[in-house]
């Protein structure tokens, strides 16, 4: 590793945060001689060579687990003087994927054994001041901040000596494979027409608020070699493009068009046309990024920022565009899939769609949902995983995941809400099903070493539950503090809240001590398979104890209610979750559980929603009779979707107009029926 000869750098007086950096350095390379670049930064980074984009896209890690990259030059170099180029993007602060450390970016190009390059005093570095760091909206705080560029303000760069920084990282190869970046996709203008400009603070409000006034419907394909398509019209403020991928997709921003004269064009990006347009503004949130572009051809590509979507609007600040492309390059993690064939259409058809939402939700790690968040939260990495293990075939990607959510595990035994986040809250029953997704990662792989290596974190998070155990109740109570998120399922009464405002409603939760006791389950076999019987033994007694508890103090005589308040030992609130979990872990006796399994069928209990269906059907699936239940009950969910027009499926079953008209249409944890299909077999 050629790295530990080079030095960490950064650019002097380039601290505020949001900002762009470029590093360059020339080298000289014989004729036809190999060469690779070894490379780190932090937060995001670019290369260029010889004004050619090689590769971009930094591993979300820690600084104790900092990820360095090895990429290949060797289609890129020329024989004699090459031109590197590294652009750096450093957020300066937490978002859902990145942890905000000190900004820095370390590299080493080598031949062989020798060495042709590395960051040092040798390299030169400048704020990209085409890139706007302040007042720059977020898109949400989940993913941060959009990106404002000026055109006009590219190549005026002053470049001096890069500062040599000190930076604590512990360097470790890439895990997993990089990201392939494919070639543009093809795209479809779907609506053409005028704009005027309403009130608006924000970048997302400017497209939500405009008046349109539709000129034409173009529909037909654009293709590379186009001498471009012309749109122009004398009317309004300017020009707005609506542009269809054809299907839910995620990548890169390319643009290339020719402006008659300098003029500010302003994109949103979403995943339907609901509004009429694209929904780019949305409670706080901006879909939204602006391009200041120059008059004549313009060429923007922006491998910096992924996006989901499927729909991109352009609104373009003069009366005509000669369009080459507006579109993505897709980013797509390269894996060989095994499917297996259904017989019924509806069922294939549904697996294909899982399949697909699967993939739009793996990049550097699983995430909930390419186009609002893209964080790592550990319940919706089980469904994904168990999913990619049927699919795919494929361990390191899991490994990859499961490692960066335990080393994200803080003081308090907590894993924290997304990988590597730091946020003000976590959820407690995520942390519970941590343990769950090591035991089926382990039965999947037998992989023990990885194991090992876990196994303090495990540890830790069974200790922190263990502690929490009121032992008059034998029950942990919902988590008070206000930096804990007592969250279940996307269901009334069961979304939670952030800690106990009144001592007098402190509650004991059913779902929580059931995930806990389901990860003391997992616990115990993972203690039994790394021979290590008396903690196993010990796993099991606490585990049966929350068990006896739970059916002794939340059994109504007819079902499970959901919470036992701890003031009066009132129980209250009727779901199906609460029904399935107290299946899953095993805490309820036979003579009760065809009366559950029934309620999970129909009944006055509030429903299962899609991302905890899969402890629904496990739950069914107690009784192998329920099978073609199941495969009903899928053909009816996840169908109805499919007639909906998505191709991607959705993260709640009311589509966009969940979560205040936020709702996900791309969200890997609905992706169950693919792990059914392989686990209980296909209809």
């Amino acid at each position: 590793m050629f790295l530990k000869q080079a030095n960490w750098i950064w650019c002097s007086g380039s601290e505020e945060k949001n900002c762009y950096v470029d590093f360059k350095q020339c080298f000289t390379c014989e004729e036809e001689a190999p060469a690779v670049i070894e490379l780190s930064a932090d937060g995001n980074y670019a290369l260029y060579l010889n004004g050619c984009f090689v590769n971009s896209g930094q591993y979300p890690d820690y600084p104790e687990y900092k990820v360095f990259d090895r990429l290949d030059l060797q289609a890129f170099l020329k024989p004699g003087d090459n031109e590197l180029l590294i652009r750096v993007y450093w957020p300066g602060e937490d978002h859902f994927s990145y942890r905000a450390e000190p900004a820095g970016l370390i590299f080493a190009v080598s031949s062989g054994e020798r060495v042709l390059a590395q960051s040092g005093s040798n390299t030169q570095a400048a704020v990209n001041r085409a890139f706007q760091s302040k007042d720059v909206p977020k898109i949400t705080a989940q993913l941060g901040y959009t990106f404002c560029y000026d055109a006009s303000l590219a190549g005026t760069e002053q470049f001096e000596p890069a500062a040599v920084i000190e930076k604590k990282a512990d360097l470790f190869p890439r895990p997993i494979h990089k990201v392939q970046i494919g070639d543009r996709l093809p795209i479809q203008v779907a609506h053409f027409g005028t704009f005027e400009e309403k009130p608006w603070e924000t970048l997302g409000q400017r497209l939500q608020n405009a008046a349109l006034a539709a000129k034409s419907r173009m529909l037909e394909s654009f293709r590379e070699n186009w001498d471009g398509t012309l749109f122009s019209a004398p009317e309004g403020d300017g020009l707005y493009l609506i542009i269809d991928l054809g299907a839910e997709q995620v990548g890169y921003l390319d643009l290339e068009f020719d402006l008659p004269e300098d003029a500010l064009v302003i994109g949103g990006w979403g995943e339907h046309l609901e509004d009429l347009r694209v929904r780019a503004f949305v409670g706080k949130r901006n879909f939204a990024f602006s391009y200041r572009g120059r008059a004549g051809r313009n060429r923007f590509f922006m491998p910096l920022r992924r996006l989901g979507l499927r729909y991109l609007q352009l609104h373009i600040y003069c009366h005509s565009l000669n369009l080459f492309y507006a579109g993505i390059r897709p980013t797509v993690y390269p894996l060989q899939e095994y499917p297996i064939s259904l017989q019924d259409r509806l069922h294939q058809k549904i697996y294909e769609v899982c399949i697909r939402t699967l993939r739009n939700c793996m990049h550097d790690h699983y995430e909930d949902t390419p186009w609002r968040e893209q964080g790592l939260y550990t319940m919706d990495s089980r469904n994904e995983i168990l999913c990619g293990y049927d699919i795919f075939h494929e361990t390191d990607f899991p490994k990859a995941c499961l490692r960066l959510i335990g080393l994200s595990v803080r003081e308090d035994g907590m894993a924290e809400l997304c990988s590597p986040a730091r946020a003000a809250i976590t959820i407690p029953s995520f942390t519970a099903i941590y343990l769950v997704e090591l035991w089926e990662y382990l039965q999947y792989t037998d992989d023990q070493a990885f194991l090992l290596e876990m196994l303090p974190v495990a540890k830790r998070i069974a200790q922190a539950f263990e502690d929490r155990i009121d032992t008059a109740a034998g029950l942990l109570t919902a988590f008070p503090e206000s930096c804990y998120w007592n969250y279940y399922e996307w269901q009334d009464g069961l979304s939670g809240g952030y800690g106990v405002k009144n001592p007098d409603e402190l509650t004991y939760d059913a779902p929580l001590n059931a995930f806990v006791s389901m990860g003391f389950q997992a616990l115990e076999q993972i203690y039994a398979k790394l021979g290590q019987p008396e903690e196993a033994a010990h796993c099991r007694q606490v585990w049966t104890a929350l068990n006896e508890a739970m059916e002794r103090t939340f059994w109504n005589g007819k079902w499970y209610h959901s919470f036992c308040r701890v003031s009066d030992g009132q129980t209250f609130h009727d779901a199906q979750l609460t029904q399935a979990l107290m299946i899953c872990c095993k805490a309820v006796p036979a003579e009760k559980q065809e009366t559950l399994r029934a309620l999970l069928k129909s009944g006055p209990l509030l429903p299962v929603t899609l991302s905890y269906s899969i402890f629904k059907y496990d739950a069914l699936m107690t009784d192998p009779n329920n099978f073609q239940w199941m495969m009903d009950d899928i053909a009816q969910i996840w169908g109805k979707m499919l007639f909906s027009g998505a191709t991607t499926f959705w993260e709640t079953a009311e589509g966009a107009s969940d979560f205040h008209y936020a709702g996900s249409l791309c969200h890997g944890w609905s992706a169950v029926p693919l792990h059914l299909y392989h686990r209980y077999g296909t209809p």
